[in-house]
């Protein structure tokens, strides 16, 4: 990826290696051994109407299965923004150089906060003064492991095949880089006033994923 995609590359060139670190929270050599298992959220429901109980008198259902609902509705629309969120996230990183300062800035914003902030701006600095730009699509299998229960930050897990993508030189067209399938990427995003945000990003430049795992 530009530098979203300069991220998910795993052999690049010294210069392109360290837009990729800018431009992500760094390039991480671990990966879980053991990864958590796949958690999906979900709901009860329960029957419409009452219910009898052994006594023969009628129950009302529990209180408590519209709170599990409203839970899981929750959770599937928090899941569903933030993942459109990274996706975003992850197309700016390889299309960023194209843009002009400003409508660059905003299209930051739109996607990250600090730390992250700050590492898009460097990426997009270096790829613009050695005249460079991405090329291609990232292709992501987004996954989580970790519900994110209402809180202020979710946690994607990412299986990304940047095959098809990379940098190129403005000037000739040709190709500097290339990605790799099968790539673990790890993202952390904020919820905020405005929407969730990503915070950090982390490519595993040595291990591999299977995507939908």
């Amino acid at each position: 990826m530009n530098p979203r995609r300069t991220t998910l590359t795993a052999a690049l060139s010294t210069a392109a290696a360290a837009a990729v670190c800018a431009a992500l929270a760094g390039c991480s050599t671990t990966a879980d051994a053991n990864p958590t298992p796949s958690i999906t959220s979900t709901g009860t429901t329960a029957a419409s109407g009452t219910t009898t109980t052994s006594g023969g008198t009628l129950a009302t259902p529990s209180s408590t299965t519209s709170t599990t609902l409203d839970a899981a509705a929750q959770e599937k629309k928090d899941r569903q923004d933030a993942e459109l969120v990274w996706r975003k996230f992850d197309s700016i990183t390889i299309t960023m150089a194209s843009l002009p300062p400003d409508q660059a800035e905003l299209a930051f914003q739109q996607v990250a906060v600090e730390p992250q902030l700050s590492r898009l701006r460097m990426a997009y600095q270096t790829l613009t003064a050695r005249g460079e730009d991405g090329y291609g699509i990232d292709i992501s299998f987004v996954g989580w492991r970790e519900p994110i229960n209402g809180g202020n930050t979710a946690t994607i897990y990412d299986c990304q095949d940047g095959s098809q993508a990379g940098y190129l030189e403005k000037k000739t067209g040709n190709k500097l880089t290339g990605g790799t399938p099968n790539t673990p990427v790890t993202g952390t995003l904020q919820r905020t006033p405005q929407g969730w945000r990503v915070a950090n990003a982390n490519i595993d430049q040595v291990n591999k994923c299977t995507p939908g795992e």
